[in-house]
């Protein structure tokens, strides 16, 4: 069983949230006590603590700023968070923005994480800004580490283009950020895909690491607008072409 606290850290759009809630939810299987805190300070789309019904009815605790500050984008760390991070029999895991507010906020948590088992796991998009090439990657992990003043553990792959994603964006994708790992040195902990795509594939590894099975339950009003990327079928043969694999 891995340390019983993991923290996601991740730029916009790298589907953090989503994994840390997938994340909860299945270890609240298998795990007592479970709790999620939801650190997120600037990204009002896909928090964790939307799915706050969902997560009670798994039995899964959610450290999350109270009533009408719920929805703040405000640097709020309920004073649950330091006692859930020195509470031995709780498992948790910390949803971290990958912008310098969120690692400021865990930055400011540090001191108790780290005399407690912890994880520090970097979920990769490749297909966005600043993490698409080794040199973006490295810049962003330097930042995020610095303010956060913990070390990356893990790279999290999730390859993905909202509901443009395909098979062959994953595959492409995920091995990409393989090479990422191998060439930061730092471990591949999951490979992360919709429940169809895996289902395509036939995998439930990839690369040696489990492969998360994600269902979105994040995503706001406009994200299934056919709309809104009108050129995504061009978009996506310039992200998956040769040059990318490099």
């Amino acid at each position: 069983m891995s340390p019983r606290i993991r923290i996601y850290v991740g730029a916009y759009g790298s589907g953090k949230s989503e994994i840390a809630l997938e994340t909860a939810l299945q270890w609240a299987k298998t795990r007592e006590k479970v709790a999620i805190a939801d650190l997120d300070l600037v990204n009002p789309y896909f928090r964790s603590r939307e799915s706050l019904t969902e997560l009670a009815r798994a039995g899964v605790e959610l450290l999350a700023p109270p009533g009408p500050l719920a929805g703040a984008d405000l640097p709020i760390i309920v004073p649950q968070v330091r006692g859930a991070i020195e509470d031995p029999s709780k498992h948790l895991i910390l949803d971290v923005g990958g912008d310098d507010a969120g690692s400021r906020a865990l930055g400011t948590l540090a001191p108790y994480v780290e005399g407690q088992p912890w994880e520090l796991w970097m979920v990769v998009n490749n297909y966005r800004p600043f993490t698409s090439d080794l040199e973006g990657l490295r810049a962003t992990i330097e930042r995020v580490e610095g303010s956060a003043r913990l070390k990356v553990t893990h790279l999290v792959a999730n390859p993905n283009l909202g509901p443009d994603t395909d098979r062959d964006l994953v595959e492409a994708g995920a091995a990409r950020i393989a090479g990422f790992a191998e060439a930061l040195g730092v471990p591949l902990g999951a490979v992360v895909m919709t429940a169809d795509i895996a289902d395509q594939m036939g995998v439930t590894e990839l690369y040696g690491v489990p492969v998360i099975r994600l269902s979105r339950r994040l995503a706001p009003a406009w994200y299934e607008d056919p709309s809104r990327l009108s050129d995504s079928r061009d978009r996506r043969a310039q992200l998956i072409k040769p040059p990318l694999m490099r």
